[in-house]
């Protein structure tokens, strides 16, 4: 999904809490879109490159089917299950988690939908430990 429509739909959503949230509406922005930075990680790894512009460019053009195969098996760090476990704990006692919670969560709403309507169904790794488990504990 493009990262203007994370940050839109984020802004909306922290304008929408601000009155209960107050400046902390601004750590629902961040959660709903900064996030994706996990994207610029995996592209600076794979490709060692580190202009932040060609990272843009190489997740925002559209994607045919071998250009999907190709990013098949990358793992976002922030688009995990653990990830998500870690920020719902963190929620309970802390209430800038929580927070950047609501914003995670609006992030991956988007993504699912994206995934499902737009990318048919593409899935990138959504936990470590599958992940690990599947590029070095099988491959062994």
């Amino acid at each position: 999904m493009k990262p203007s429509a994370h940050f839109l739909s984020s802004l909306i959503l922290a304008i929408i809490l601000f009155p209960i949230l107050k400046l902390g509406s601004l750590i629902v922005l961040a959660g709903g879109f900064l996030i994706d930075i996990d994207h610029y990680f995996w592209y600076v790894y794979r490709y060692r490159k580190i202009k932040i512009f060609d990272s843009y460019k190489f997740f925002i053009k559209p994607m045919d089917e071998k250009d999907f195969k190709s990013v098949a098996g990358i793992l976002l760090i922030f688009h995990t299950a653990e990830f998500l476990m870690a920020m719902l704990i963190l929620s309970y006692f802390s209430k800038i988690a929580l927070a950047f919670t609501i914003g995670l969560l609006l992030h991956y709403a988007l993504d699912l939908c994206y995934l499902y309507f737009v990318a048919k169904g593409f899935v990138v790794n959504h936990s470590i430990i599958y992940w690990i488990y599947k590029e070095k504990i099988q491959k062994l």
